[in-house]
This record gives structure tokens, sequence and C-alpha cells, in this order.
């Protein structure tokens, strides 16, 4: 391994050199905020003696002449479309200059002409790429064209003699990377990751890539090599496309998702594995397996199960399971942000279907009395990922499950208190979860068949606008508005109800009594019993509070 301070010219400048993008990394992806800060650096540098470091390259050897880009393919792509474009204003007058043709030509030692020295991972920017450097910029398009057309409009701005004389030597010379070259594909991949630790922004999805990628690598038969990338990239596709929504961010849902299964599987692994953690804790499970296609295949086949337990909002595919198992893994999920990490260990460690179920309604019990109670997210991500851990080392899941409920989620009092005493979630992504909870307490009140989440909205009692509009003078006989707007009756459980969107959207607000019709022609119980009430204030609102808040401590105990 070397890492050696070295101008632009001299990392490209290596005869027959070339330079691949391997499958495991993410596109050509900078815009136009980069082109800019490199253009105003090298502006900089026009007047002055000093240079400018771009930043580290990593390099690893693939034979004499080829070399994998394991980091800097941005700022490599970037300068080789900047030199492609100063190549284009200098040949409108029949100019060829020798220092941007050894930029973007390597003349390998096997072949007359010269070929690319760069070649892309994604076909699309591939081709683009390749018509660029053929000279016919007419047919770019994406990526490739957003950095070409920026330098070009930079270019037009500058005279000939000068960028022949000025600005290209500032570039070939003045421009400074560190590159580090490998042989040794593990090497390689340490010292990416490092630099990640070290607080470079490198996804740790990228990271895990590479490093199923570099054992595929070492594989030799080209079919394994091949169902190996093939199973990883579609483990990436999957999450990539099926997670998403309140609760799995783009940049945490494949690391989430791997996290959590690793943490399931028979290695040891911390029962948490953080951001910073993530690839060290991979690698090291990567390492012990004796066949990595195997592994490959497990973690395909466990990303299926996750699937189906996962929620992106309200929703959960679950086909597999029953529907009371469903519920289940609807209100677990929208209590904890990583509830799926429970569930997974549930369903892992319990081969009987009745169980399941079982064990899966104990697990929304914990999770459902902890949100309820208002402990903060990380109390409920900490206890959610403790309950998985007991439950992986369980002879008994059930009486872990239980001990649970009692250990570690509030007291019924404090949940009562908290219920009565602040605001329910109603703005922002997270508005579905006070959904489930009102939907929560209408089928604990019937029987048979439930609501469908998606028929129902969240609706207000006395309007939310009460004293902003004119329209609605008569609620406000019997409402403060300090007291309702400011502490928290407006969107406190008492003033909350359900009906079917379409009555929602067409109900009569002006007054209690007209609402109260509307509340006694629905089929929803919890509004119809509001249609009892002969008139609404802050004591019916606290009354109401208490009532429901009491309701949903029996609804969620065991």
């Amino acid at each position: 391994m070397r890492a050696e301070f070295r101008k632009i010219r001299d990392l490209f400048t290596k005869g027959g050199t070339k330079f691949e993008v391997p499958d495991y990394q993410r596109g050509f992806e900078w815009e136009r905020s980069q082109f800019e800060d490199l253009w105003f650096d090298i502006q900089r540098l026009e007047d002055t003696e000093d240079i400018h470091y771009l930043g580290n390259i990593i390099l690893l050897k693939q034979d004499s002449e080829s070399y994998e880009i394991v980091d800097g393919q941005q700022r490599m792509v970037t300068i080789s479309i900047f030199m492609m474009a100063i190549r284009d204003i200098l040949c409108q007058d029949n100019q060829d200059d020798r220092r941007i043709e050894d930029i973007i030509n390597a003349y390998p030692s096997d072949q007359t002409d010269p070929v690319r020295r760069i070649r892309l991972n994604d076909d699309e920017a591939d081709e683009h790429f390749e018509n660029l450097w053929l000279g016919n910029s007419e047919n770019i398009d994406g990526s490739i064209q957003t950095a070409y057309d920026y330098f070009l409009d930079r270019l037009n701005d500058v005279e000939q003699e000068k960028i022949e004389s000025s600005l290209v030597p500032k570039i070939i010379k003045s421009l400074r990377i560190v590159e580090t070259r490998s042989d040794t594909t593990s090497l390689a991949y340490m010292i990416f990751q490092s630099q990640n630790e070290r607080g470079k922004d490198v996804s740790p999805a990228i990271l895990a890539k590479a490093r199923i990628f570099g054992a595929a690598d070492r594989e030799e038969s080209r079919e394994r090599q091949q169902k190996i990338t093939g199973h990883w990239k579609k483990i990436y596709r999957r999450l990539n496309s099926e997670l998403g929504g309140t609760r799995f961010h783009e940049n945490t849902r494949v690391r989430r998702v791997l996290s959590h299964i690793l943490i399931n599987s028979e290695s040891s692994t911390p029962a948490q594995i953080s951001k910073s953690a993530f690839y060290r804790t991979f690698d090291e499970v990567v390492q012990q397996k004796n066949d990595v296609l195997k592994f490959v295949k497990d973690i395909d086949n466990q990303v299926d199960t996750y699937l189906q337990i996962a929620s992106n909002d309200l929703d959960v595919e679950a086909r597999d399971f029953s529907d009371d198992a469903k519920k289940s893994l609807q209100y677990l999920n929208s209590a904890a942000t990583q509830g799926e990490i429970l569930s997974l260990s549930i369903i892992t460690n319990t081969d009987d279907n009745r169980q399941r179920e079982e064990f899966l309604r104990l697990a929304s019990v914990i999770g459902m009395r902890m949100q309820l109670g208002g402990e903060s997210s990380s109390d409920i991500l900490d206890a959610i990922h403790a309950v998985a851990s007991d439950v992986r080392e369980s002879d008994d899941i059930r009486s872990t499950l239980r001990r649970s409920v009692r250990n570690r989620t509030p007291e019924d009092s404090e949940i009562i208190e908290y219920l009565k005493a602040n605001s329910l979630t109603l703005d922002g992504s997270w508005r579905f979860r006070t959904l489930l909870i009102l939907q929560s307490i209408e089928n604990g009140r019937r029987t048979g068949t439930s609501l469908e989440l998606g028929s129902l909205d969240i609706e207000h009692i006395a309007p939310r606008r009460t004293f902003a509009k004119s329209e609605y003078a008569e609620w406000r006989i019997g409402l403060d508005m300090e007291e309702f707007e400011e502490n928290g009756k407006r969107d406190c459980l008492g003033n909350l109800t359900l009906l079917h969107k379409n009555d929602h959207s067409a109900i009569d607000e002006s007054s209690f009594s007209r609402k109260s019709r509307a509340y006694r022609n629905s089929d929803i119980k919890i509004a119809q019993e509001i249609a009892d009430i002969d008139t609404w204030n802050h004591e019916k609102i606290d009354e109401r509070s208490e009532r429901l808040a009491k309701e949903l401590v029996n609804r969620w105990s065991i």
C-alpha cells in the first residue's frame, strides 16, 4: 500500500492506466453547487502560487494497467469532464493539448489507439460519458451533461489564450490529491471505512456493498461471483424501492434493515448497532462466514420477511400473518420507530403461529403503553431493543414479554395523567399515530369486523379554528381561548373523534348541535356517544379525556 501527495496530472498520466468505478458505488451525482466550488477554487489559484487540496483518492489495483476507484470517483469524473470541456473549447481553433489528452485518454500497451481512462458503473451514464469523450456532446444527458454545460458556459467567458496559458497549468500543477493505492481488497475497504469513521460522508450501506463485492471478487467461480453480487443488488433495490415514508428515510433504510437482520442472526453482535459501528460489525460477521453466497442468500430471505412486517406509515403487508398479527404489527410500528427489531426477534424465535400472534400482541402492548405514557422516542427505542435482546436469550418468551410490560412501561395512572394533560400529534407526518390511537378505542368497542384505517379521518369536536373564524361564534360560549389554544384543550384526546372521510369533509361545523346530528348518524361508536352530550365546554373535554384514557389503559393491558 502506498499513499502519496500528487498533482492531478500525475494521478491520471500513467500511460495505459485505466480507472473503473465499481458496481457498489453510487452513480455520478455531483450537482451545480459542487461544480461551482471547483470552478471558484481554481479561479482563486489563478493569481497565486498556492495549491488546492481536492481530497483523497483510494485505488484498488486490478492488474498492471487497471485500477478500481474505491473512493474519489466524483472528483475524478468531474475533472475529466472539465478537461473535455477545455478540449472542446481549444479544438475550435484546431489546437490539441497533450496535457489534456493525457488526462482523458489512456494508452494501453496492447493497443495502438487511445481509450477512455475512466469507465462508469452506470451503463446509461457511461454511454453519455463515452459520447462526450468521443466529442459527441450533442448526445449526452443527465448529470454528465449538467457538468459539461456548466464548465463550457464558464469557459466561454474566458479568453482561449488564458485557458491555455494559465487555467490548464493551474489545474494540472496546483490541484493536488492524496492518492492511496492498494492491491489488497480488504485493505482498500478498511482505509475507506477508517476515513468514514473520521467524519467523511460515506454511507455505511455503500461500505457494506463494497465489502460484499470485494468478497465476490475473491471467488474463483464467475458464476458464484455473479450470484453474490446479483443477490446483493436485489436486496438494495428492494429496500430502496419498497421502504420509505415517515419511518424509513432514504439515508438510513438499508443500514437499519441490515442492522436488525444481523442482530437477529446467529452471529454475536451488540443489542443495538450505531451508524459508526455498523461497518465494523458487518465486516466481523462476514469474516465469520465460510460461504459468502449462502450468507447473502440468507440475508435476501430475511429481507423478504422484514418487508412483510415493516411499516412506511400505516401500512403493513404481513401477507403470511393473521389479521390480528397484522394489527399488532401496525400498532407496534406506529409506537416505536424501530419496532421491527422486536417483531423480527419474536418471529425468528417462534415457530408456532398461535404463539407468534400472542407474542406480537404483547409486543404491541409494550410499544403502545410507552407511547401513550409520553416516553421519548429514544427511550422507546432503547426499551424495544432491550426487549428484543431479552426475547432472543429467553426460553420463555411469553413470560419475558409480560415481565417487560410490567417493568418497562409506565403505570396505568401515569398514562391516564399524561393523556389528560397533553395534546396528541396532529400535525406533520406522525399524525397517523393519533389515528391509530383513536382506532384502537373504536375497535375495542366493536364486535366483528374493525374499521379500515384508510376510510377514517381525525375529527376535532370543537373546530381547530374556533377562535379564528366568525362562523364558529357559538362554540366560544363554553370555551376559553387561552385554555383551548395555548393549554392544549384543542388537540387533546377529549376533543377528538373519528369520522369516515366523506362525513368529515361534509359536516356542518357551525355549532355543537349541528355536529351532534352528524355524529348520531355515524356508524362510528366514539362519534355516536358525543351526540348524547348537551353542550361542549372545557369540563366536558376533560371528562371525555379521562374516560377515553382509562379505556386506552384497559385496551393496552395484559
